[in-house]
Parts: C-alpha cells; structure tokens; sequence
C-alpha cells in the first residue's frame, strides 16, 4: 500500500508540474479620471476709471452746490486689455453730454434711484465704443462716487 501510495503522489505531483497554470494578474482600482483642462479663459473683473465731471445745481434749501461725480465703470470679460489712453477723451464727451442733460442732477447725490438712472444712462453711452475698442470685455454695472459740495469761491 505504500508503494501504491508512492507512485499515486509520484504521478499527481508529476501532473502538477506539467499543468501549465496562468496566473490572472489582478487589476487596480480604477482611478477616477482627471479633468483636462480646457484653454477656456478665466473671467476677469476689471475697473475703468472714467475721469471728473462737475455741475453746479440747487440743493433742496435752494442754495447752490457743486455736483461732481467721479465714475468708474466696473468690467468683467477675458483676453487681453489695452491700456485706453487715446479713448479718454472720445469717453469724456460721451459722459458729459448725458450728464449735462440729466433731468435730475440736483438729486444725484443722495437718490439712490437716480444714480441707478444716470449710472445707465452712461453706461448705455459708453459700452458701443467700449466694445469695439476692448472686445471680450463688458460692462458690469458703472459706480457713480458722487460729491456734492459748497461752489468754489
């Protein structure tokens, strides 16, 4: 029984070693994948100063005072920006008009409603040339910084 034994475990042990066995390689947890990045340009926030502008107008006691309101339009767009130097006069005259005509300056100080008013009124001006001369950049909203002051002597 033991020669038995023998030759049975010679002959399995022979048929092991014969056997090719394939080994599965086991495969890795998927990494999640990583986002390309596209070459979308991050929007940007920029301010345009756009000067000083002065009118004297009545206050409600009936005195006069010195209006001057300082606006800077606020924008926000992407691509390259070119410094405005050559434009500022072109964006003087088209701020002036309008606030020259405004109906309500001797409010503008202190009515938020009417800055609202104005600050559109500019913007609607201004945003024609300022999208031919800056595309890509558009205006946000226009802060008004609006100053009401004794007249110079």
């Amino acid at each position: 029984m033991v020669i038995i034994a023998l030759i049975t475990t010679a002959i399995v042990i022979g048929i092991a070693l014969n056997i090719p066995l394939s080994t599965q390689a086991v495969s890795p947890t998927p990494e999640k994948p990583v986002p390309k990045k596209t070459n979308v340009p991050k929007r940007m926030k920029k301010t345009l100063d756009l000067g000083s502008f002065g009118v004297m107008v009545r206050s409600a006691d009936g005195s006069e005072k010195a209006l001057t309101i300082h606006p800077v339009a606020i924008l926000h767009g992407h691509g390259p920006w070119q410094p405005l130097h050559n434009a500022q006069n072109h964006f003087e005259s088209l701020i002036a008009n309008p606030f020259m005509a405004f109906p309500d300056l001797n409010q503008v100080s202190h009515s938020p409603t009417v800055q609202k008013e104005l600050s559109r009124q500019i913007m609607d001006n201004i945003a024609p040339t300022l999208a031919r001369l800056e595309p890509g950049w558009t205006i946000e909203h226009i802060e008004l910084h609006p100053a009401l002051q004794e007249p110079p002597s």
